[in-house]
């Protein structure tokens, strides 16, 4: 479950006016998570609802859902929606209806809902670009990821004291939060989802819903995260001010991490604009102007059609936006490539590297070499000394091959007390030389062992090279070929290197 501090967690449970799932609600996660629910048993439930009944009928009948046949019963637009879309819909019309009966004091309620609900229609589209087929589920994970706002304002009220949430940006909003209650809107929402048993993804896609990368987020949710946070950014930019920079920077954004071309997102407001009064009459809230609707479409259009990605560059301030956006992404991608221990590259992005210099090399004729590392008696120390003993050798070892490298070289961390090192532009004379180098400074360097006592640091390494006397057809031969050379010089007395092309020609 979501972390959010034991205070603010035991509010939440003894607060009485926070809305929680109606019976109906419930029973409909009941039969989401059943696999074998069937459309009679939807249809039983729904029924039972008038108020549910007439909504899953008028979304059916609506542009949502265009369709050259009106469906005119609950079964027809059962088929017309599918399971699993009626279910999330159905709990979207509970849940709003319970979040909806009471007005909180000093918060913007209109703009709440106004946010809501832009949200979850962008949701519903964008999952629609990348070809997803839980459209309603994005929808209504962006419908509400800021529900942790009216818990917020319930338990808590004092910390909306003197802000207007949505006419701030909301990263500022939950900086905010954070240092009010060590905690912000994001987490308390995924806590209260999965508190309610709500599914998985719907908790994950709200606690992640300002971070459009989605970093730390499994492949399989990926771009249902990405959706939910782009949905979040494009309701700001439609409820801001509007101007040139806040569109190209959504534009920017959208394009980075969801491949949506300006062009075509320019389309997709004009979508927006057409399918907001359909989720107005389907929620049954007035909260759009329909003029404000025509103006911010035809802005963007304007601004997105006319100007084509590269021209981005061209201007100022958007060339240091991109800058700002783009070191951001690199900050992350360079957290997801590195060994949380040694703080030197991981395996994968080891082999991703390896293979992109593996095909240069292969195209240009350059020598490339690989290096394998391997701590002589590792699992000894790790006994004798303890794990932690062991820990501060790996880290040493990290640190002797960074230092020892250049700056284009790549040292990572393979496995367990394996170490990889990629060597571009080096041909076999060069990296023996620098194995020899490796294996010199190693035994020179020691650490403190459990009992105070100094232990020796020495190497095992093996050396392989791709270039033209030596070429090999894959990245995974030449890496193989490193690894062979190394078990020779540990079945040799370890503390040394040794070549592959030594061994073949032996």
């Amino acid at each position: 479950m979501v972390q959010i501090p034991d205070d603010i967690a035991k509010r939440l449970k003894a607060c009485t006016s926070l809305p929680s799932p109606p019976p109906v609600a419930i029973r409909v996660i009941e039969l989401a998570q059943n696999p074998e629910t069937d459309l009679a048993t939807v249809a039983d439930t729904i029924s039972g609802d008038p108020a549910i009944a007439a909504n899953i009928m008028r979304i059916a009948n609506s542009a949502f859902y265009a369709r050259r046949r009106q469906s005119t019963n609950l079964r027809q637009a059962l088929i017309v929606l599918g399971l699993n879309a009626t279910l999330t819909l159905a709990l979207s019309f509970t849940l709003v209806a319970s979040l909806r009966k009471e007005s909180l004091k000093g918060f913007d309620f209109d703009a709440y809902w106004r946010r809501a609900i832009l949200a979850g229609t962008w949701g519903k589209l964008l999952a629609g670009e990348f070809g997803r087929r839980d459209a309603e589920e994005v929808f209504l994970a962006a419908l509400l990821q800021d529900l942790g706002m009216l818990a917020i304002d319930k338990v808590a009220p004092e910390v909306y004291d003197g802000i207007s949430p949505f006419q701030l940006e909301h990263a500022r909003v939950a900086q905010h939060e954070k240092t009010q209650l060590q905690t912000d809107h994001r987490a308390i929402g995924a806590w209260l989802l999965t508190d309610w048993k709500m599914p998985n993804q719907l908790a994950m896609a709200v606690q992640h819903s300002h971070d459009i990368t989605a970093a730390g987020v499994g492949n399989d949710l990926k771009s249902f995260v990405r959706a939910v946070a782009m949905s979040g950014d494009l309701a700001d930019t439609w409820m801001g001010q509007r101007d040139e920079v806040a569109i190209r920077r959504a534009g920017l954004e959208a394009h980075r991490n969801l491949g949506i071309l300006p062009n075509r997102l320019a389309e997709l407001f004009d979508i927006i604009g057409e399918q907001l009064p359909v989720a107005e009459n389907i929620f049954e809230m007035d909260l759009f102007n329909g003029d404000h609707l025509q103006d911010i479409t035809d802005k963007a259009r304007e601004i997105l059609m006319i100007r084509k990605l590269h021209t981005i560059s061209e201007n100022r301030i958007l060339k240091e936006l991109k800058n700002e956006l783009e070191a951001d992404r690199e900050e992350l991608q360079e957290e997801a490539s590195r060994d949380a221990l040694t703080n030197v590259c991981n395996r994968r992005y080891f082999e991703e590297a390896l293979t992109r210099e593996f095909e240069t090399a292969s195209q240009h004729g350059w020598p490339m070499s690989v290096i394998f590392v391997d701590l002589d008696r590792f699992k000894q120390i790790n006994d004798s000394h303890g794990h932690r003993a062991g820990d501060h050798m790996l880290k040493a070892v990290a640190g002797l091959l960074t230092e020892n490298l250049r700056d284009t070289d790549i040292v990572a961390r393979y496995g367990g007390d394996e170490f990889v090192l990629l060597l571009p532009g080096l041909d076999a004379h060069a990296a023996e030389q620098i194995a020899g180098r490796l294996v010199g400074s190693a035994r020179g360097r020691t650490i403190d062992g459990a009992d105070g006592q100094a232990v020796n640091i020495t190497l095992s390494l093996g050396t392989a090279t791709h270039d033209s006397s030596g070429a090999f057809d894959k990245p995974a031969e030449l890496l193989a070929a490193a690894d062979q050379a190394l078990y020779h010089s540990k079945r040799n007395g370890r503390d040394q290197h040794t070549s592959y092309e030594a061994i073949e020609a032996a």
